[in-house]
């Protein structure tokens, strides 16, 4: 009960001090950290191996058309067939089969011919 009552009579800033907080070298590590997580997201997407972690190998976009702003053709690889798709912001649709599947590109060339978006 002693020792109660003397911790009750220090003054609160002695019982609320802890480790010095160097600000500026905080703030510089979570920059550094946000930027690193920014860096290798951008870094996977331009190198298209996330496509790859939990892509599906037997489907895959060999060509697009942008019609609009949210409007667009895409031509699909399922297995050995190749589909033509209406894509818009609501809805996609099947446009039917290729008879004569387009040839597919190269990774390299397939990089160039898809889409930025």
């Amino acid at each position: 009960m002693p020792l109660l009552f003397a911790l009750l009579c220090l003054p609160w800033p002695l019982l609320a001090q802890g480790p010095e907080i160097d600000w500026g070298s905080w703030g510089l590590s979570s920059a550094l950290v946000v930027g690193l997580v920014l860096a290798l997201g951008w870094l996977l997407r331009k190198t298209r191996f996330g496509n790859g972690l939990g892509g599906h190998r037997q489907l895959r976009v060999v060509a697009t058309l942008a019609l609009g702003s949210r409007e667009r053709l895409l031509v699909v690889q399922v297995g050995e067939e190749q589909w033509l798709l209406g894509v818009t912001a609501q809805q996609v649709s099947s446009l039917g089969k290729l008879e004569r599947p387009l040839s597919l590109p190269s990774s390299h060339d397939a990089t160039k011919t898809h889409d930025k978006s």
